[in-house]
């Protein structure tokens, strides 16, 4: 008389952990009709709905990205190549920004 009742326990069990492990897609599958119940039961939840500001930044149309292992295009623009002194220059301008970020950070050399 003991294996019914644990066979029974151990059934509703399964249906309730069933209920937990859907995708998130209510009308489709087999489970579908478990998550109504396990919501009921306090087993799963609902998913949430999202932010506004969420939905606003979606654009709905599939997102461009760069293939791996694609050498990109080149450059429309053709960039001129830095002489040695207007590359030292440059670096002597970086580092005296870096300097002067620095002193209004507070911070020591």
């Amino acid at each position: 008389m003991q294996h019914p009742v644990k066979l029974s326990i151990f059934a509703l069990a399964s249906l309730a952990v069933a209920g937990c492990a859907t995708t998130g897609h209510e009308d489709q599958g087999p489970l579908s009709a478990i998550k109504p119940l396990a919501i009921w039961a306090g087993f799963a939840t609902e998913p949430q709905q999202a932010a506004d500001f969420v939905k606003d930044s979606r654009t709905g149309k599939p997102l461009d990205y760069q293939p791996v292992g694609v050498t990109p295009p080149e450059p429309k623009k053709k960039l001129k190549k830095l002489t040695p002194e207007e590359l030292k220059a440059m670096q002597d301008d970086l580092e005296a920004t870096r300097l002067k970020n620095s002193a209004a950070a507070g911070a020591s050399q």
